[in-house]
This record gives structure tokens, C-alpha cells and sequence, in this order.
């Protein structure tokens, strides 16, 4: 779609999504403009195949474009936009079948970066420490942190993926970063 940036005065969503219903593909596009980093944000937080993360959203858009017409405006149509890409993403992972490779056609593992084994190790076991903390978080925790530190939203877009205020995006990821660093810690000792 376009680079092209939206000014104040454009029109609001719900303006959007009723021009998208009957048809206007400039109104899809403005729509796209304001939210197509948002909706694959969201998809690449809820998988870790970032190749499924990247074809969810073209999903999303075209059912958006199929659907607009029978929004009924019981939720904000970013919330709407999320629902539709958390089935996507669920449609895709349930199709998604893994292949059975032999072992002699898998090839050894990859190397790791370091030349120096222990270095490697110590990285490979930072990470381990690091994700087996952030899986121990609530999910509500876990969900502000995956799309403010690897999906880099910042608080306002979290807040709005979110339907909660910027002060409590703010509150959870303090909490988060607090409840990792003892989580760390404890593994450490």
C-alpha cells in the first residue's frame, strides 16, 4: 500500500471501515497506513515462525475487505482487526503440518557463532534462562513485553493492540522487567 503518512483531519476509523464495506479501496488503504505494523506485531507475538507471522496478515486484510460490511460496531475496529488476525493465526498453525526429515537428511546442527565452546554455551544458556523466565510471567505481563522488547511497539500502539491505558503498558512492563530480573536471579543461585 502507500508510504503515505495520515494527516489529523483524516477520517476515523469507523468512516474507514464503512467506505471499506461498500467497497473503497483508498479507505482500505488508510486503514493499512495506520495499522498494517500493528496486525503483523500482533501476529509475529502470538507464533514463533515469523514465515507464518509474515502470511497472516495478508489474510487479514483480505477478510477484512470481505467482512467490513458486517461490522456491527461492538468493538473498536482495531480490536475487530486483532480478532481477525488471532484466528488467522490459529487457522495457519492448526494447517501447518511439520515434515518428517530423516536424521541422514537433516544435516549436523549448525555452528555457533563463538569460535570459543564456552562462550557459546554460556550465550545458549543466558537465553534458555531468559525464556524459561518469560514463559513463568502472567500473560497478561508477557504479552506487553513480547510487543514492547521484540516487537519494539512502542507504549501508545501497545496500549491501542491492547484496549488498556498507556499508564498501565507502563506499569507491566516495570512489573515484568522486576518479576524477570528475580526470576533470573533465583536460576542463577
Amino acid at each position: 500500500m502507500s508510504d503515505r503518512r495520515l494527516e489529523p483531519g483524516d477520517p476515523s476509523d469507523l468512516c474507514l471501515l464503512r467506505r471499506v464495506g461498500a467497497g473503497d479501496e483508498r479507505a482500505l488503504e488508510h486503514l493499512y497506513d495506520r495499522y498494517g505494523h500493528v496486525v503483523f506485531g500482533f501476529a509475529l507475538s502470538r507464533t514463533t515462525d515469523r514465515g507464518l507471522a509474515e502470511e497472516v496478515p495478508a489474510d487479514v486484510w483480505l477478510g477484512y475487505w470481505r467482512s467490513a460490511h458486517a461490522f456491527r460496531g461492538e468493538s473498536k475496529v482495531l480490536t475487530w482487526l486483532l480478532d481477525i488476525a488471532a484466528r488467522q493465526v490459529s487457522t495457519h498453525t492448526r494447517r501447518r503440518r511439520l515434515r518428517l526429515v530423516p536424521l541422514e537428511e537433516a544435516g549436523a546442527p549448525a555452528a555457533p557463532e563463538s569460535s570459543d565452546p564456552a562462550t557459546a554455551a554460556l550465550a545458549a544458556d543466558g537465553e534458555r534462562t531468559l525464556r524459561d523466565a518469560l514463559e513463568q510471567l502472567p500473560e497478561d505481563l508477557a504479552m506487553v513485553v513480547k510487543l514492547a522488547w521484540l516487537h519494539e511497539l512502542p507504549h501508545s500502539q501497545i496500549a491501542l493492540v491492547l484496549e488498556i491505558p498507556t499508564g498501565t503498558v507502563k506499569n507491566r512492563v516495570s512489573r515484568a522487567r522486576q518479576l524477570l530480573q528475580e526470576s533470573v536471579r533465583r536460576q542463577d543461585a
